[in-house]
């Protein structure tokens, strides 16, 4: 799998977590412009912090400080769907049969809020029900982190399944002074630019303070789920139809890629000559030969 070796695997096997390089120097360069044009590059943040104050600092700001899948720009599409994550995702799901479960990218700026957060389990507001054994996964998470992460600039810190297999998945959240055990096994995810944390729904981890007095954190946070789990999963993708950036990536997405937003696949029952000959209609950049082929 490229720069995923098996030896992450297990690692992921048997930690519930794995933390690999993903993104090479250019792919991080050509990722972060592309960042810029949702939230401010530091200097340009530290000139002017009065512009960026509300919309930066505030827990609920989405002005300059999150964004979601599809993107403006290629670059963030790409490595949302980059392919060695969605290989691993396969292999560790058991199918190819597979969805984008969510794609949020985020921005953390010093000297803005407190990022501290308890260490936790992500599945409470990706599913109503309880995440099953990872021998059982149907929905992988991972952080790509598009700026170096430095201990004082918000590492995510995880701890290892190894100490934490056995414990019951309520409560979802543990305080430190309730559970100072657990603290004391976590690990800060201290790592360059281009890197990826791949983990569990079962897998304790947390946001850390940036401490720092300038400088800021540019993570995406993504998840892959299997299209037959209605039970679990973010967003659909189905409300962005007619979106600029949606009309964007279906266009420029191989086939493969639209079948993560929930477009159907090559072969599939929904494709006739009428839908093949409607959808190009309304995709006029997309090629729509591959669809038209499968149905000879």
């Amino acid at each position: 799998m490229g720069t995923i070796r098996e030896a992450d695997y297990q690692h992921w096997r048997e930690h519930g977590y794995v933390i690999v390089p993903l993104l090479d120097d250019e792919q991080v360069r050509a990722t972060v412009e592309n960042i810029h044009e949702y939230m401010p590059p530091w200097e340009e943040y530290a000139r002017h912090p009065r512009w960026y104050e509300e919309s930066v600092a505030a827990r609920s700001g989405r002005l300059r400080t999150h964004a979601t899948f599809p993107f403006v720009g290629d670059a963030l599409n790409e490595t949302t769907l980059h392919p060695e994550l969605i290989a691993f995702a396969e292999r560790v799901i058991g199918t190819d049969r597979l969805m984008l479960s969510h794609g949020q990218l985020g921005g953390k700026y010093a000297r803005t809020r407190d990022f501290e957060q308890q260490l936790h389990l992500d599945y409470g507001n990706n599913t109503l029900v309880c995440p099953p054994p990872d021998e059982e996964i149907v929905d992988l998470p991972a952080i790509i982190y598009y700026t170096d992460v430095t201990v004082d600039l918000s590492p995510t810190y995880v701890v290892s399944q190894k100490f934490t297999r056995d414990l019951p998945r309520e409560p979802r959240f543990h305080t430190r002074e309730g559970s100072q055990e657990l603290y004391a096994h976590e690990v800060p995810v201290v790592v360059p630019a281009g890197s990826v944390l791949i983990y569990s729904m079962n897998t304790f981890h947390r946001g850390s303070a940036l401490t720092a007095s300038e400088g800021l954190r540019y993570a995406q946070n993504i998840g892959f789920k299997r299209v037959d789990t209605q039970w679990c999963g973010q967003v659909t993708f189905q409300h962005d139809g007619g979106s600029p950036e949606m009309n964007h990536f279906l266009e420029h997405a191989t086939p493969r890629q639209r079948e993560f937003v929930g477009f159907p696949r090559v072969g599939d029952a929904y494709w006739n000559k009428s839908t093949v000959a409607n959808v190009g209609a309304r995709y006029p950049g997309m090629d729509m030969s591959p669809y038209l082929a499968a149905l000879t």
